[in-house]
């Protein structure tokens, strides 16, 4: 995992999408991760954001060239890409204790 080039990709992302249309000051954010290990511990790792404070979701894949993924959604934050960052961060770190990889992420509500 190259962190280096996932936060520069963030970090782009969100300042392309900021340019397009006005993101209120705070929001949600729902990160998505998928099984990177047959083995991935799909439990542990939703109980583990869940005692953190966030709420987590299992979704099995409709289509066929889709993964079934966990998608962790933030408390309320101040929506900035450094702020945006520090989460997906501390949340892609976790995963990869479980077996997981980041697969996107997207605004609640926004």
């Amino acid at each position: 995992m190259d962190m280096k080039q996932q936060k520069a990709e963030t970090l782009r992302t969100f300042r392309e999408i900021a340019a397009m249309e006005p993101l209120p000051e705070r929001g949600r954010v729902a990160f998505q991760f998928v099984a990177e290990d047959p083995r991935a511990d799909w439990d542990g790792f939703g109980e583990a954001v869940e005692d953190l404070g966030y709420e987590a979701e299992g979704f099995e894949a409709v289509e066929d060239d889709e993964e079934d993924c966990l998608e962790i959604i933030t408390p309320e934050m101040a929506l900035t890409a450094e702020g945006l960052w520090a989460e997906e961060e501390k949340l892609t770190l976790l995963a990869a204790v479980y077996g997981f990889i980041p697969d996107g992420w997207g605004f609640v509500g926004a």
